[in-house]
């Protein structure tokens, strides 16, 4: 009988003692016969998370420094006790959905020149303006067949992330599977998204604004910053820019509308506007709301200055573990 390949689940959590026991039940439920580690891989939870997980014997990792939480460090971490075959990416508010391994793994071992593959997603119903947007875009988020990217996460051929040096950029406060996407790409791998469900995701419960202050204080919106700023001067550079263009068009806007304003020329400022009120116009349409075009604009306009702000925050090596500590040896 053809031996099965062992599977490296990296769990990264943030205080999600809310989901972490639905996470951890869905993998052992539907990991099926394959050999499997799990690993969860903390920021340095303030709650429940590290004991729950904990007491669910499986394997639990966590920083030890505050000041390194983002999305990049968290599987990266995972990454470093991790062995096998495969890597299975979740975060701790999915579920793993039923048959996604099998048809994983499959195309994998069929297909040696992908190093990454996923599948489609579901979400649950949502209050909050930029979930509701999201869930919109599902398709386009999380395209079927071929990608540049697998966003949500993934199940990843082990030799190709060693080949290239590190699993998630430690850096980033998000774009940590885009900027992963690209190394790969770089290095002649694809990716590909099957149709089949692979997870089920939690969203935040929280108001928009409140959604918004939580990411600029937890730095997530520093992130396009961060992407470009670390892909200067490496081949990487224009796929950066590319994936962070809407916040970078939107930033350069602003600043010419802010010019005008200085100037108190009134046709310049006239000028100047006009895109701003044609955006809201035509996003007031395309969603039957004001209230939706104007938070849009909010949105766009705070993802462009976390744009600034992030350029400016210093990088450490991406390939130098994070300083950690060992929470609990969990069982194969």
């Amino acid at each position: 009988m053809t031996k099965l390949p062992f599977i490296s689940v990296i769990i990264k959590t943030y205080n999600e003692e809310a989901g972490i026991e639905k996470t951890i039940s869905s993998i052992k439920k539907n990991m099926g016969a394959f050999p499997h580690k799990i690993i969860v891989a903390d920021s340095l939870s303030t709650d429940n998370t590290q004991d729950i997980a904990t007491k669910m014997d499986v394997t639990v990792v966590s920083l030890t420094e505050p000041e390194d939480r983002c999305c990049g460090v968290g599987h990266q971490l995972g990454y470093l006790y991790s062995e096998g075959d495969f890597l299975l990416l979740l975060d701790g508010d999915m579920e793993l959905e039923s048959g996604f391994i099998e048809r994983g793994v499959s195309f994998l071992l069929e297909n040696t020149q992908y190093a990454g593959v996923a599948g489609s997603v579901e979400m649950d119903d949502v209050d909050s303006y930029e979930f509701k947007s999201r869930k919109q875009r599902l398709h386009q988020i999380y395209p079927i067949g071929d990608c540049s990217h697998l966003g949500g996460g993934g199940l990843y051929r082990k030799t190709a992330i060693d080949e290239i040096g590190y699993l998630t950029n430690r850096n980033l406060h998000a774009y940590e599977e885009s900027e992963l996407g690209m190394r790969l790409t770089h290095a002649g791998y694809k990716l590909h998204r099957l149709d089949v469900p692979y997870f089920f995701h939690t969203s935040y419960t929280m108001s928009s604004l409140a959604l918004m202050k939580h990411r600029w204080k937890g730095g997530y919106l520093f992130a396009p910053g961060e992407l470009v700023k670390g892909a200067f001067g490496t081949p990487l550079f224009s796929l950066a820019l590319k994936t962070i263009k809407n916040e970078a068009i939107f930033a350069f806007y602003l600043f010419i509308l802010f010019a005008s304003l200085l100037s108190l020329n009134p046709m310049l400022i006239g000028a100047t506007s006009l895109p701003l009120f044609a955006f809201i116009g035509l996003k007031t349409i395309k969603n039957r709301s004001i209230r939706d075009a104007l938070q849009s604009v909010l949105n766009l306009s705070v993802f462009a200055a976390g744009l600034i702000r992030g350029l400016f925050i210093p990088l450490k090596d991406p390939k130098i573990p994070p300083p950690h500590t060992v929470i609990n040896e969990g069982k194969k």
